[in-house]
């Protein structure tokens, strides 16, 4: 048996997930996992299913599915659970959140390979020979398209499905991630405020900041607007130093895009007309 995800979205109406467990029970599929949601707002409806079946029944599933799609206006997806994503990870010196991940993949907390570490400076390179997996030095002292040429190039040679940003600090052109839309995922120090430029967390030092926060989320043209998967706070004492609240961004960084990267190999994460719904 091999367990499969299946990913659903469509207008609202009666029916759904009666229609959508009679599809999967008529060709034998046991259903493990089923989350729905209604998002009244917009009149949408969000499935998400895990169930078991035979390697052979799966176009059945989705042939049905097709019949579906015609008269209800359904979306649908179905991932196999059995094939690891492999995912690329872009960073550039500072190395808390690449650390981070690597640590989570290899002790089983996140179902995935990393692919390859690919960076605009050569001083993480001993990391990825420490956890072997291949690194690639693309300095950004180069033309934009040159580079991003080369992180195509990359992507294809390391058969990559998607690219976490891990702290990597230079901005994606619009069209590179139109072309892996919704298939990058960025970190950033979102602060409540926040603050932007040089040394964040020095800023909202001298601000008093009583809490900071971090969000995961999509890249996207908009520097920063994409997508929002996963975001975390964190309340800071009064009598923390500079260097204590630097530590404590790093540590919510880390959680928050471990989380978000766990969420989307999990297919929890939809995105409809520039939001997510996580289910």
């Amino acid at each position: 048996m091999t367990r499969y995800v299946l990913q659903i979205h469509c207008p609202d109406q009666t029916g759904l997930i009666a229609g959508t467990t009679q599809v999967l029970a008529k060709a034998g599929a046991n259903i493990v996992d089923l989350t729905q949601h209604s998002a009244k707002d917009i009149g949408i409806f969000f499935l998400r299913a895990v169930f078991e079946i035979e390697e052979n029944k799966i176009e059945e599933i989705k042939n049905h599915l097709d019949l579906l799609s015609s008269h209800l206006s359904l979306s649908f997806k179905i991932h196999d659970s059995s094939k690891k994503q492999r995912l690329a990870l872009f960073v550039s010196k500072t190395d808390h959140c690449l650390y981070d991940l690597l640590l989570k993949q290899r002790d089983g907390d996140l179902d995935c390979e990393f692919s390859c570490i690919v960076s605009n400076h050569t001083v993480l390179g001993p990391v990825g020979g420490v956890f072997g997996v291949p690194f690639y030095y693309v300095p950004s002292n180069q033309e934009k398209q040159v580079q991003e040429d080369r992180f195509r190039e990359i992507i294809a040679e390391t058969k990559s499905d998607a690219v976490i940003l891990a702290r990597y600090m230079q901005i994606l052109s619009p069209a590179f991630t139109e072309e892996f839309r919704y298939k990058i995922i960025n970190i950033h120090h979102g602060f409540l405020p926040a603050f932007k430029g040089a040394k964040p967390y020095h800023q909202a030092w001298a601000k008093g900041v009583k809490i900071i926060g971090a969000t995961a989320h999509f890249a996207t043209e908009d520097l920063d607007q994409g997508p929002i998967i996963a975001q975390d706070v964190q309340r800071i004492p009064e009598t923390a130093s500079i260097e204590q609240l630097v530590q404590l961004g790093k540590d919510i960084e880390k959680r928050t895009l471990s989380s978000a990267v766990k969420l989307w190999l999990e297919h929890r994460v939809f995105v409809y007309e520039g939001r997510t719904f996580i289910l």
